[in-house]
């Protein structure tokens, strides 16, 4: 139910213009993915997966070119720094299992919020968030820096 509720909330909050982005439609079944960090194991994005606790990271868009996946708070990405072009939140629902995306390295400059469980294979047309902070208006494809795990 909860994928539901944040279809659901996610589409109405962001045509109410709050920032937060949508859940979007997963575009292919693979089996189950194990809890990793590296490009050796590339988690693809199947629908009804299980979560695995991670942010996934991908340089190039629709999944493409894996870079990383952070299961816990990163103020700087390091190599994957201001050049992913696709995401996946795939925490574990609950308590901070939504993600606020930064422009800046050490949770700076403007921010976008992204639900759980929410799948984005092109972030070329989300923007950070007006007023908050510098970067604010600017495309969120490959200019993200930081993020944090919150509750939306």
């Amino acid at each position: 139910m909860r994928v539901s509720r944040s279809l659901v909330l996610g589409t109405a909050l962001v045509a109410l213009g709050t920032g937060l982005l949508p859940a979007v439609t997963a575009h292919a079944a693979a089996p189950g993915t194990s809890r990793t960090t590296s490009a050796s194991a590339v988690p693809t994005v199947p629908a009804g997966v299980q979560a695995d606790g991670n942010l996934h990271l991908y340089r190039d868009t629709n999944y493409a070119n894996y870079c990383r996946g952070y299961v816990g708070n990163s103020a700087d990405w390091g190599t994957c720094r201001n050049q992913v072009s696709s995401l996946w939140n795939n925490g574990y629902p609950g308590n901070l299992d939504d993600v606020w995306v930064y422009y800046g390295p050490n949770y700076t400059g403007a921010r976008r919020g992204v639900y759980n469980g929410v799948a984005i294979p092109d972030l070329a047309p989300y923007p950070f968030d007006a007023g908050t902070g510098t970067g604010a208006g600017q495309s969120i494809n490959n200019n993200i820096a930081s993020h944090r795990w919150t509750n939306l």
